[in-house]
């Protein structure tokens, strides 16, 4: 399948989850056989992965991996698409300036999207802290006859970088459900303040929010192939909204890490907030569960259970669940970012 085919496949709303399915092995196929990297979890023992001041970089055969994320994958290079359309409209002197920042081996996002395009349109810029996955995309774009897009390629670590100019898109993907480990916060922050004035930042939105769920039967009922309906678990008393614990935008991030203050452990936390367990019937049955929903750009979402990165994570701190007890809960920054949460006893 030729690269063009595969872009027109996964921008085409009207391709059936086999067709997405089969042009994103496809595209992680022919990435891998000219590249070299073999797309693969790399879970054991943190593989190659990059141990950041702010976060986890994982290894370049991981961020290869997040091809299969199928859902994932669609909806961000729908919404990289809409996003280069809209500022083409904006900025209708031309071209538009692109920062992808973590763009992995493969350059997911965006390679795709550049045989859609003619020469002249982009100045890209492809930012990663592992030379081998900049090295590999740089294949690639010989490979598919790209050379004559304006593109470098920046080897630094993206939660500090700085770049000589105000991009009119910025694209940056880099984490895991519930903003644990990846340094998506801080590659946020640093990079949003640089963005142009009337440019677009991906994704728009990060939202996480804090939720009693019975966990056990929605799991069962995704696996069946049934994704949960938030608004219809909550009507029926089967999930209870506690708190939206991190609302991360553009134009907040910058802001939010300024007013970080320190935890109990003595660490950096964002708008800590207090949180009480309602007295619910059936309290044992539910668990405190964390959701991840992200705005890739306008209409291009992920909800709960669409992706490996909008999956559950069960908040444990807070088993057993006592009606009345209260608690304080913030993400917490630094080399491993991750909820941080605290029971709070009467004095």
């Amino acid at each position: 399948m030729k690269l063009k085919t595969i872009a027109d496949t996964l921008l085409n709303e009207a391709s059936s989850p086999a067709d997405l399915r089969t042009a994103l092995n496809a595209f992680a196929q022919l990435c891998s056989d000219i590249s070299g990297v073999i797309p693969d979890p790399s879970f054991d023992a943190w593989a190659e992965d990059s141990l950041l001041k702010d976060g986890v970089a994982i290894s370049p055969e991981a961020a290869a991996h997040c091809v299969n994320d199928i859902q994932r994958t669609v909806v961000f290079i729908r919404a990289a698409y809409a996003a280069i359309t809209a500022a083409k409209q904006r900025f209708t002197a031309g071209p538009i300036e692109i920062l992808y920042a973590g763009c992995g081996p493969f350059a997911t996002l965006l390679l795709p999207l550049l045989t859609k395009l003619n020469p002249g349109e982009l100045v890209v810029h492809l930012l990663d802290i592992h030379q081998r996955s900049l090295d590999c995309v740089a294949l690639l774009i010989g490979h598919f006859d790209l050379q004559e897009h304006r593109i470098s390629y920046i080897q630094d670590d993206a939660c500090h970088y700085q770049h000589s100019s105000n991009p009119h898109v910025i694209i940056t993907e880099t984490m895991q459900k519930s903003l644990e480990q990846e340094p998506q916060f801080a590659v946020t922050a640093n990079l949003a303040p640089q963005l142009h004035a009337r440019g677009i930042f991906i994704p728009q939105r990060i939202e996480v929010a804090l939720c009693l769920a019975k966990l056990e039967e929605e799991t069962a009922a995704f696996q069946r192939g049934n994704a949960p309906d938030p608004n219809a678990l909550a009507e029926a008393g089967k999930r209870h909204p506690l708190a939206t614990v991190l609302r991360l935008s553009p134009e907040n991030a910058a802001t939010l890490k300024q007013q970080a203050s320190q935890n109990s452990h003595g660490l950096l936390e964002l708008n800590p907030m207090q949180v009480t367990i309602p007295a619910t019937a059936d309290l044992h049955n539910f668990e405190a569960v964390l959701f991840t929903r992200i705005r890739a750009f306008e209409q291009h979402w992920l909800l709960d259970y669409e992706s490996e990165i909008t999956l559950p994570l069960r908040c444990r701190e807070l088993t057993p669940l006592q009606a009345g007890d209260r608690y304080r809960i913030g993400l917490q920054i630094g080399s491993y970012p991750r909820f941080s949460v605290t029971q709070l006893r009467d004095e």
